[in-house]
Formats: structure tokens, sequence, C-alpha cells
């Protein structure tokens, strides 16, 4: 990363805003902290657009809100992945001329969304409204005629646990004048009308309430309770209709939401460009910028800053600066970018492993997944993805690096023998009566796991070797030789001497004696060096913990273990699965059975063992592998782009 400061014309500046942004190689900084210092402060000010970005927020809000009102109403069909249209520049620069037709559209869509809202609403009204009058529907006095002029009527429920006779004389005690009728009752409640004189109406309602009575309240109403119930049924009706009127003129703009997606990424795209300006500075007519370009990109961001005639300055970070993180690796381990970026970008100027640990990921998912159908189906489907969908990003990475992995669980598979386990040989015995023996090209990890065992430690102890080998690239690069022999070639000495000692003899007995020594001479270097930066009890102290950490090397190197564990997993489960599926024997029941069976066991095997074989040969790469050298802590670059969500355009100079 190269830092740049740019002084120039404001009467340029939306240029070359307009120009960064197709050129997507500068990451602009923000300057308000200048402005805590005295010179700033006294010369320039925030290059403040407020207004401006909440209008265009605003325009944004709406054409989102536009976009999901289609997706939940629209009836499209959704694709598989979510893909950006690809767009030429020509046809960019067309958007602005339809910004009035999209503007409709939105406000159109946004109006139908709120009648719909209207009409959720106003149904709700009418379901509670017509709960409330089922009980009453044969009562069949008018509801616009429940007084007369001395008399009126109360209506209401009792709680079932209550005695309507004790409710009835609480109503004699005040007047002789009623006539009290059950008009319904359910589980819980008991529905009563009470004719009363109108003087005391007021006062028996207030003593009612007591003995656990609660009134109805059915004023301004004209009819019958059935004659509501009957008009609430048709006014439900007729919203229903709109509702699906509604809908249907929603689907018609539907079919034309590729308007609404180009105005909502060209407003994106000029929100984006106001938030910039906010992050320069400016005087009456001038302008001043900072931020992060890519040494590669240098010299197209000088050409362009020439030839508007500005002033510029390139120089290396300083100590105190904090530059973004840019990944380049050749195109083949790009992919795997996505596993280094799941645990955290290389702090700047660390070193990137993914070219190194790509390969490793790649063979451990095949090592732990190791069946060759299973590694087909994966080739296959994703190759088809690949092939079909313009992807992009993260998903793009992850696809390609899966698709790789499945090539590897192919040959793995095909190497240890596995073809949806012992399908094949399960097939002909139970249903044609032959017996057919599919040879592995190398073994079978279920016949001889000892093999695949001592397969994984070597590789496991390769792996760690490599990742130590590395932090002594670096030490070496820092110019710390001493570190390099104490902390690194101690390692590989002790390492290699126990490994001789231990298990030499199995090769030939002269490496036993040889490995002894090594081991010796390699564990006294650690507790003499261990302790070398510290300073009086703690130079012995650091010596005997330099030392225990050879129990974090035995551990390390026995996580490859996993590689066996996984391996044989993937297998037996998938062997399980065609005897469980074999047992209805040579029939059409047994048919059915064992391909019910075969599907879902190895549908479910395929699951939960490529999940395992992504999850676990990460954990390798991240806990064992960089483990030893890995500094994390990297801010990703994220230049100043068009972040579309729609559409892509064709961009030649981002490529170059």
């Amino acid at each position: 990363m190269q830092k740049i400061s740019v002084i120039g014309l404001d009467e340029k500046k939306r240029e070359l805003l307009d120009r960064l942004i197709d050129l997507e190689a500068v990451e602009l900084t923000d300057q308000a902290y200048k402005l805590s210092e005295d010179l700033w402060r006294d010369n320039v000010s925030m290059d403040t657009v407020q207004e401006k970005v909440a209008y265009f927020e605003g325009k944004v809000t709406r054409a989102q809100q536009a976009m999901d009102i289609i997706d939940e109403y629209g009836k499209l069909k959704k694709p598989l992945f979510k893909t950006r249209r690809t767009i030429s520049t020509d046809y960019a620069h067309s958007i602005p001329s339809s910004k009035g037709i999209a503007e409709e559209l939105i406000d159109r869509l946004i109006s139908l969304n709120d009648k719909l809202r209207q009409e959720r609403d106003e149904v709700n009204r009418i379901d509670v409204d017509s709960l409330m009058l089922e009980p009453w529907q044969n009562f069949d006095v008018p509801l616009d005629q429940m007084e007369t002029r001395d008399t009126t009527v109360l209506m209401g429920a009792l709680p079932a646990v209550f005695d309507p006779a004790e409710l009835e004389k609480t109503v004699s005690a005040k007047t002789d004048r009623y006539v009290m009728k059950q008009v319904n009752e359910d589980k819980t409640r008991r529905f009563l009308a009470l004719i009363l004189p109108k003087d005391q109406a007021e006062d028996i309602a207030s003593s009612l309430k007591d003995g656990g009575f609660q009134p109805l309240e059915l004023k301004d109403r004209e009819g019958t309770v059935q004659e509501n119930l009957d008009n609430n049924k048709a006014r439900k009706a007729e919203l229903e209709q709109e509702r699906e009127d509604v809908f249907s003129e929603i689907a018609a703009i539907a079919a034309q939401k590729s308007v609404i997606e180009d105005y909502s990424d060209l407003m994106t795209v000029e929100l984006d460009k106001r938030r910039a300006r906010s992050k320069l500075l400016k005087t009456d007519k001038t302008f001043f910028l900072e931020g992060w370009v890519p040494e590669r990109r240098e010299e197209k961001v000088k050409a362009l800053l020439d030839e508007l005639g500005c002033v510029y300055k390139f120089e290396d970070p300083a100590e105190d600066d904090v530059p973004p993180v840019l990944l380049k690796n050749p195109r083949f381990f790009t992919p795997l970018e996505g596993i280094t970026e799941m645990y955290s970008l290389p702090a700047y100027g660390s070193f990137d492993p993914t070219s190194i640990f790509a390969l490793w990921y790649i063979v451990f998912f095949g090592m732990m997944f190791s069946d060759a159908c299973y590694g087909l189906i994966m080739v296959v489907v994703l190759g088809i993805v690949l092939l079909k969908y313009d992807l992009e990003g993260t998903m793009k990475k992850m696809v390609t690096m899966l698709f790789y992995c499945g090539i590897s669980t192919f040959v793995f598979g095909a190497l240890f023998g596995g073809w949806f386990g012992n399908a094949f040989e399960v097939i002909a015995e139970t249903f044609f009566g032959k017996t057919i023996d599919i040879k592995p090209l190398w073994f079978d990890p279920l016949d001889d796991p000892l093999t695949l065992l001592l397969i994984s430690i070597v590789l496991g102890v390769a792996h760690l070797f490599l990742a130590l080998g590395i932090e002594g690239y670096l030490l070496l690069k820092e110019g710390k030789v001493v570190d390099f022999v104490c902390d690194i070639l101690l390692w590989y000495d002790t390492v290699i001497g126990l490994i001789m000692w231990l298990g030499g003899g199995m090769i030939s007995e002269s490496l036993t004696p040889i490995g002894k020594w090594m081991s010796i001479i390699g564990i006294a270097g650690l507790l003499l060096t261990g302790g070398r930066d510290r300073k009086g009890i703690g130079k012995v102290i650091g010596g005997f913990s330099n030392v225990y950490n050879i129990t974090s090397w035995l551990s390390d190197i026995l996580s490859y273990a996993r590689v066996l564990a996984l391996g044989l997993a993937t297998g037996a489960i998938a062997q399980v699965v065609n005897t469980m599926g074999a047992l209805g024997g040579k029939s059409v029941v047994g048919v059915i059975m064992f391909v019910l069976i075969f599907i879902f066991g190895h549908l479910l095997n395929f699951a939960i063992n490529a999940l395992g074989a992504f999850i676990h040969s990460a954990r390798l790469q991240f806990v064992e592998f960089f483990g030893k050298f890995f500094v994390d802590g990297g801010e990703p670059f994220d230049p100043f782009r068009m972040k579309t969500k729609y559409v892509k355009v064709e961009n030649t100079a981002i490529n170059s």
C-alpha cells in the first residue's frame, strides 16, 4: 500500500470522484481528525453535504422498500444464487433518463403496500368484531332500537363459575321492573340480556359488575346482530378481492423490477459519492484528500491525477499508520482466501499464508471426506453452478474452493476404495446374486486404519514444520538470526530427534541413537535459550517453560489423527447405510426399502461429513498451522467503488 495525498481545484472535484469510483483503486480516509490541529483548523473545513446525503439516503430507502414489496408479493421465481446483472457502460449512462419512471413505480408500490396494510388492519378489526358478535347472533332485537322512552337493554357476559340466580337477586333488589334472558353460553361464559328501567340502568349495571358481569357496548350500530355479522362477512370478501387486485398490480409492476433495480443502484452510487465528499477537506477554491492505493495501481491513479491537474504525493506508510490489507495470490489459490478471511486478515506487513496452506486444506478435506461418488457429486453440481451463475466475491471463492475439494474427495475416494461406501458390492450381491470386489487403488482405511493414521501424522508433522519454517523466514527477514537459531532450528532439531528416537527403529536401528542425541542437544538448547530475553530467575523459568512446549507440539501432532477419524467415519457410515438398505432382500419391497434408505442415509452422511471435513480442515489451519506464525488484525482494503446490489458495470479498468 502507498499513502496518497492530493490537492486539487474545487471545479475538478466532482470529475475526480466520478472517475475514481470507476477506477476502484483508492480507499479514501476521513480527514476530520486533522481539524484538531490549529494549522488545519484555521485554513480548511470539512466538505460536508449533509442535506444531499440525507436526500439520497431517502431515495435509497424508498427504492429498497419497493424491492422488498416486490420480493414479498411479486410472485417472481427466486434464483438459487443471487447474482448481479452485467450491464455495459453505455447502458449505465442511460439509467438516469429512466429516473422518472422508476420513481413513479416506487411511489405506486409503496402506495399499494400502504393499502395492503390498511386492508389487513380492517380485516383484523372485522375478525375481532365478528368474534365478539357471534355469541349474540340469536339476539334478534335491532341494535338501533335498544331503548324506549322508559326502558333500555343491557347486554353482557357472566363467567360460567357465577350463578345467574345470584345476578338476578342483585337486579331484583334494585327493581321489580326487569326482564333477564340468557341468549347463549359456551364453556366459559353465559351471555345475558336484561331489560331495565332507564332511570335505574346505570346504578344496576354498576352493581352487576361487582358480581362478575361484563357489559357489552354495541352503540352506533344498525340492524340485528346477524345482519351485522352478514355485513362483516360481505365487507371481508370485498377486502379480499381488493387485496387480490393489489397483488395483481404489484405482480405487473414486478415485471419492470429491473428499472427499479437500476434506479436503486444509481441512487446508492450517488449517495456514496456524497459520503466520500464528507471525508475531504476544502477551502474556497481547493480540496484535499488522503487515502491508500495498492502499489500495482499507482500508475493508473497518477495518470488520472496528472490529467486533472492535481498536486499529489505518494509515500510509504509511517510507523503509526494502519494501512488496509489487500490479498494477492495466484489465480488458482485465490478461492482459498475465503478460509483466511474466515479467520482474520493478516496484519499489514506480515505474511499471507493462503497460497501455502491451500493445497494442504484441499488434501485434508479429500482425505476426511474420501468417497469418490460424493466427490463426483460435488464436482458436477458445483461445476454447473460455476458455469451457470456469475458468482462474485466470497460466494464465488467458497464454491470454487469446494469444487477443488470435490476433486480431492474423488481422488482419495478412488485411492481408498469408497464408492458410496461398498454400495456396488452390496447391490450386486443382494439383487443379482453376484460377488464383485472393487479394489482400492491404494488401500482401504477400514481394513488398515494404522496406515492412514501414520500417513496423517507424517503429513501433520510436515504441515507443522512448514509453519515453523514460515516463522523462521519472517525472523530472518527482520534480521533476527539469534531468534531464528534458538526458536526455529532448535525446535526442528528437538522434534526430529524425538521422532527418530521413538520411532526411527522401525526404519533402521541406527536412527535411534542419532535421534536420542539430537533430542538431548535440542532440549538443552531450548532450556538454555528459552529465557534469554529475561532477567534473573526469569531466565530459568523461561527455559523450563520453553521445554514444556514439547507437550504442545505433541498435542498439535496428535490433532492430525482427526484425518483418520473423519475418513473412517465417512466410509463406516456409508457401509452401515448400505447394509441396512439390503435387509429387505431381493424383492419389490426390498428394492423400495433399499432405495429409500440409500437416498436418505447417504444424503445424511454426505451432509454431516462434508460439514465435518470443512470445519476440521479449517481447524488444522487455524489452530495448528496459523498458531506457529500468523499475525492477525488486518483491515480489508475497501476502495471507493460502485457498491451496487443489482447491476455490475463492465469496467476494464479494474482488471488492469
